[in-house]
């Protein structure tokens, strides 16, 4: 495997620096005082270049989904299950690769969601814009009667999710995340 690109590296490393500047402030000063100015000026970047990076503060907490992996991780379930199904199966995966990879990063982003309104809010645009993602990469034709069903299906499975990562928040972490997810998609199959 060849190396990384230098520019590569050094996109992730400003990234980090934001990200870091963002927790630490937040930590430091609260939610709400802190300005992407301050962001910037910790990570030693323009506000401009923060730009670059982000389309909001509250982008840095919960960026945009990597609906590439989303969608890896929907590609390796049986395409012959239910719809929601599949859904819960990829969740586990990409639960397994927070667990390894980004687990206490994952909890600290999820409990600033939970103790900040905007940041639900941001949450819940999230939610929709991988429903509509999903939907796409999925064929899904929403002209058709199956295909809106199909969206509303998406929409429930990605309210399931989130409603399992704002509990896994809840406990700090100490329950498993997976369990929470089939609870929360255990839940949908009850109605």
């Amino acid at each position: 495997m060849g190396q990384r690109d230098w520019r590569a590296l050094k996109r992730d490393a400003t990234r980090r620096r934001l990200t870091e500047a963002t927790y630490e402030l937040i930590a430091e000063h609260g939610y709400d005082t802190v300005s992407v100015a301050d962001i910037a000026e910790t990570a030693d970047v323009s506000v401009p270049t923060f730009y670059a990076y982000f389309r909001t503060k509250e982008h840095v907490v919960l960026p945009d989904q990597d609906l590439a992996w989303i969608s890896a991780h929907l590609a390796r379930t049986p395409a012959d299950l239910p719809l929601p199904e599949r859904i819960r199966i990829g969740l586990h995966g990409i639960v397994a690769d927070i667990e390894e990879h980004a687990r206490a990063e994952s909890v600290r982003r999820w409990q600033l969601v939970r103790a900040q309104p905007v940041l639900q809010r941001r949450a819940y645009e999230r939610e929709r814009a991988s429903a509509r993602a999903l939907a796409e990469v999925l064929g899904v034709d929403l002209a058709t009667s199956a295909g809106a069903a199909d969206v509303v299906v998406l929409s429930a499975c990605m309210s399931a999710s989130t409603t399992a990562f704002l509990r896994w928040a809840e406990t700090g972490g100490s329950r498993p995340l997976a369990e929470l997810i089939d609870e929360a998609f255990a839940a949908l199959r009850s109605i």
